[in-house]
């Protein structure tokens, strides 16, 4: 999106029309993951849910959770990096709605593409530099979910001892 606001400085197209293609083809893409999560989900639980270490209490906990706040994590994760492309899989899994979460995707991506657009048009001849500036955010946010997946394999692990330790 960063090239194609480069390409609104230019002139080639509006910034509006950037922000609106942009987001129509991330809903699209979005929807090929919602359908691996919606279709998939239990053909892939059955196979190989014990080496995904997927409990069927693990799977029934999420689906209250993402009754709960499912609407409000598909529309705000549109506006995180890397997360935003994996929240599609898990509304699919849970069975959100498809048109819930065809408006919500599409509402939550319009503020990330047009951000990233806009900051393309600004950068203009510079929009290289700015590219490879940001690129770092991308790094963070990773680090922060690989992060944050060591802690909950670590707490569920030691939860599973404290169990085991107690059966005993």
């Amino acid at each position: 999106m960063l090239f194609a606001g480069f390409n609104v400085h230019n002139g080639e197209y509006s910034l509006l029309a950037a922000t609106l293609v942009g987001s129509t083809a991330n809903l699209v893409g979005s929807w090929i993951a919602y359908g691996v999560g919606y279709y998939g989900r239990a053909e892939l639980l059955e196979k190989h849910g014990k080496f995904l270490h997927v409990k069927p209490r693990d799977l029934q906990r999420a689906d209250r959770w993402f009754e709960r706040w499912g609407s409000w994590a598909v529309f705000f994760a549109r506006m995180l990096p890397i997360v935003r492309t994996f929240i599609s899989l898990p509304a699919g899994v849970a069975r959100m709605p498809f048109v819930r979460f065809s408006v919500l995707t599409f509402l939550g991506c319009l503020p990330w593409v047009f951000l990233l657009t806009f900051i393309g048009q600004q950068a203009g001849a510079h929009w290289k530099d700015w590219k490879d500036a940001l690129h770092y955010v991308d790094y963070a946010v990773a680090a922060m979910i690989v992060g944050g997946i060591v802690y909950l394999v670590v707490r569920r692990t030691r939860r599973d001892a404290d169990v085991a330790t107690q059966d005993a």
